[in-house]
């Protein structure tokens, strides 16, 4: 049974099909299906002073440290949407003029971050919607200023059970044991 639900990403709302869990990137050839929608709806994102888990890594061949902070899962119908502020500090040398993820993090399209369920054994991908686009922040068009907090949002396919996760960002070491506590969203 597919159950539609919109999704706002930005100021873009995806109308979007689920179907399956598809929670191990393998759903048995169930497909996410959506559209676009050309009406804006307001989500109630989660208030980004509180941090429920944090990781400081070097980046840029060791010559900057960034910092991720964990703000929070909200429901939202059949998606769990997770925010989260990224804090680049400026590299000693080499410091690109427009930072993005994707040349600071050498981020591509898709399979950039994941949650790992460690208590049932389940890798979370970020949806995606019909045409294969994530539905997290584009890694070519985010601009990640040095030295300021960028709160960002990816959505994934939600799982009642998940009481603590893993969460992968990039290529950098995760941030374990992350809690999952939910509040229902629209």
């Amino acid at each position: 049974m597919r159950t539609p639900l919109k999704v706002t990403v930005g100021a873009t709302t995806l109308a979007v099909m689920m179907s399956g869990c598809g929670l191990t990137g393998d759903d048995d050839g169930d497909s996410q299906e959506g559209e676009q929608n050309g009406e804006a709806e307001n989500g109630s994102p989660v208030e980004t002073e509180e941090v429920i888990g944090e990781g400081t890594f070097p980046y840029y061949d060791n010559k900057g440290e960034v910092t991720f902070e964990i703000n929070g899962f909200t429901e939202r119908g059949d998606l769990l949407q997770m925010d989260y502020t990224v804090t680049p500090g400026t590299p000693e040398s080499d410091a690109r003029n427009d930072p993005t993820l994707r040349n600071l993090f050498d981020a591509g399209s898709g399979g950039n971050i994941h949650l790992l369920d460690t208590d049932n054994l389940r890798r979370h991908t970020v949806v995606e919607d019909e045409s294969g686009t994530p539905l997290e922040s584009d890694p070519w068009d985010t601009a990640l200023p040095y030295d300021e907090p960028t709160t960002l949002t990816a959505f994934f396919a939600s799982a009642e059970d998940m009481e603590t996760v893993d969460v992968y960002l990039y290529e950098f070491p995760p941030i374990m044991d992350v809690p999952v506590n939910t509040e229902g969203g629209e």
